[in-house]
């Protein structure tokens, strides 16, 4: 649910008046445009599309796409002058084709729904086939409500709640138009269409004021990429994985040492049931979130294939994450992005130097606290600086570096090296030095008072006074702007690689994999690298943008 905020009061209008004809039930898919624009007289400019769960699957897994059919699906009309607002309900046995044809074309109206990621899966569930056409212009109520809490929710919002606060109407409703009696699904489907486009003109003045127009429009474009990944999953080797796991549970009672004993625990806990519960065939599908942090990155479920642990965590895991036969993986990364993007937000002139030099930062660095020529800087002088650039560049303070170089870099320090390094880095880039200065005294306003920051697109965190978190300010506008560009990629290779009959199929933080046909090989990894690095250069402008992509047979071979 969400969490009050300023949703309501002056900025809701009221609720429009509700459908004044009865739901039409549909026996006639190809019929449905030719209705619309009859009782119309021309296409709507927007419509409502709400398609409901399958009744016959439980609560607790009614939003997973995986399995399951499509439940009620209905469609509404807002009323236009001279024409009544109208829902109409259609029955899911039906060929979807001629509605799916409407909704694409370019001429087609703006289709409104609420978890437009869902109803997309649903919509082609319902088609039966994957590549089948989805609503060319998308949008959706959940992420305008999601953007505009600011940070300040718990989980996705859903409809009633939505309408309840930002039109400041009590649901469910009572209307003579929606006819239909007891449980029948249709009643919470017609209801739910009605509705979506009165919500959104509620929405959207909200969202311009508080300039989150465009990264609202970069989150619906996105959908369709994040659905045909979900759908396309990544190629597996079960019976290798199976065998890896095999062998974990054979090592548990005979592991002596304490630390191994955890490690191999921890293990089969977390990935011993996945050849079972998710691999189907030889693929294996996860659910992806683009909403789930408040940074805009993506979180990953059911299985979470953002944490498949390294080679030397999980000897040959990695391995068994391939592509399909013919195929090839295209994997790529962005080098050192949270660097180049704070360096750009700060600003700091020092750090954007070394990128438009094609210096390395981690040298930089180390130049600064060993006082030698960075040339001169030996290896393991490097490693200490990278924990010093990734470990500072959020705010972290010098005991709690102490554990995260050791930790993430196998770096020992005492307190007052710690200490030194942290001023090093400070000196080293006087630019990020003022930026931790400037949001530092954010947090010490007397009398206390809330903090919105913000990344390149807009995206907003507020924090409510005397609740502000100093990392989280610093954090959050720089992981985000790296989502926002990374996600604008994610739209534009959706197209590129189904031309060269590849497709994505997996994004880790800042990694993003591809499948790409092995006779195209090349070709997929110029296109993805490019892409990846021309969206970003878009909103990060003031520094190079650098990708690393390489044609691999597994995922371990990265």
């Amino acid at each position: 649910m969400l969490r009050r905020v300023p949703l309501t009061g002056t900025e809701a209008p009221a609720l429009p008046p509700w459908p004044t004809s009865h739901a039409h039930a549909l026996d006639d898919a190809d019929a449905l445009r030719d209705q619309v624009l009859a009782l119309h007289g021309e296409a709507p400019a927007a419509v409502g599309l709400f398609i409901g769960p399958d009744p016959t699957r439980g609560r607790h897994d009614a939003d997973d796409w995986r399995g399951g059919c499509p439940g009620a699906v209905a469609l509404a009309v807002p009323a236009t002058e001279g024409s009544e607002a109208r829902v109409w309900t259609i029955d899911t046995t039906l060929d979807p084709e001629p509605l799916l044809a409407w909704l694409a074309d370019p001429s087609g109206p703006y289709v409104v729904t609420h978890g437009a990621q869902l109803t997309v899966h649903r919509l082609l569930t319902w088609a039966g086939r994957d590549d089948a056409p989805t609503p060319l212009r998308l949008g959706c109520t959940q992420v305008a409500a999601v953007l505009l809490a600011s940070g300040h929710r718990r989980g996705l919002p859903s409809l009633p709640d939505c309408v309840e606060r930002a039109l400041e109407h009590a649901w469910p409703f009572e209307s003579p138009a929606l006819p239909l009696t007891g449980d029948d699904p249709r009643v919470v489907a017609a209801t739910s269409a009605a509705v979506l486009v009165p919500l959104m003109r509620a929405l959207t003045p909200m969202l311009r004021r508080r300039d989150l127009a465009r990264v609202y429009d970069l989150e619906c474009h996105l959908v369709p990429a994040v659905v045909a990944m979900e759908r396309a999953g990544v190629g597996v080797d079960a019976a290798g994985f199976q065998r890896i796991v095999d062998g974990w549970l054979r090592e548990q009672p005979t592991a002596t040492d304490p630390e191994r004993q955890a490690r191999l625990a921890k293990l089969v806990s977390t990935y011993g049931y996945w050849p079972r519960e998710y691999v189907s065939g030889d693929r294996i599908h996860c659910r992806l979130h683009p909403l789930a942090a408040d940074s805009g990155r993506f979180s990953c479920t059911e299985p979470n294939l953002q944490q498949v642990p390294s080679e030397h965590v999980a000897p040959g895991l990695r391995a068994c994450f391939r592509a399909a036969p013919g195929h090839v993986l295209v994997v790529a990364d962005y080098a050192q992005i949270e660097l180049r993007v704070a360096a750009h937000l700060a600003p700091c002139d020092a750090m954007r130097a070394v990128f438009r030099e094609g210096r390395d930062p981690h040298r930089a660095t180390a130049a600064t606290l060993t006082g030698k020529p960075e040339a001169e800087v030996s290896t393991r002088e490097r490693q200490l600086a990278k924990a010093v650039n990734f470990g500072f560049l959020f705010g972290m303070g010098a005991p709690r570096f102490r554990s995260y170089a050791m930790d993430s870099y196998g770096v020992e320090l005492d307190m007052q090296e710690a200490q030194r390094a942290r001023e090093a880095f400070l000196r080293t880039f006087p630019g990020i030095a003022a930026w931790h200065a400037r949001v530092g005294r954010l947090g010490r306003q007397h009398p206390p008072r809330a903090v919105t920051v913000r990344t390149a697109l807009g995206r907003r965190r507020r924090f409510d006074a005397e609740r502000f978190s100093f990392n989280a300010a610093l954090n959050i506008p720089v992981q985000g702007t790296a989502a926002d560009g990374f996600k604008l990629a994610m739209t534009r290779l959706l197209p590129r690689l189904r031309a060269l009959g590849g497709r994505g199929i997996l994004c880790v933080h800042d990694e993003y994999l591809a499948e790409v046909p092995q006779e195209r090989a090349e070709e997929g990894r110029a296109v993805v690298e490019q892409t990846l690095r021309e969206a970003m250069q878009e909103i990060v402008t003031t520094v190079p943008i650098e990708v690393e992509a390489a044609v691999v047979e597994s995922w371990a071979d990265k």
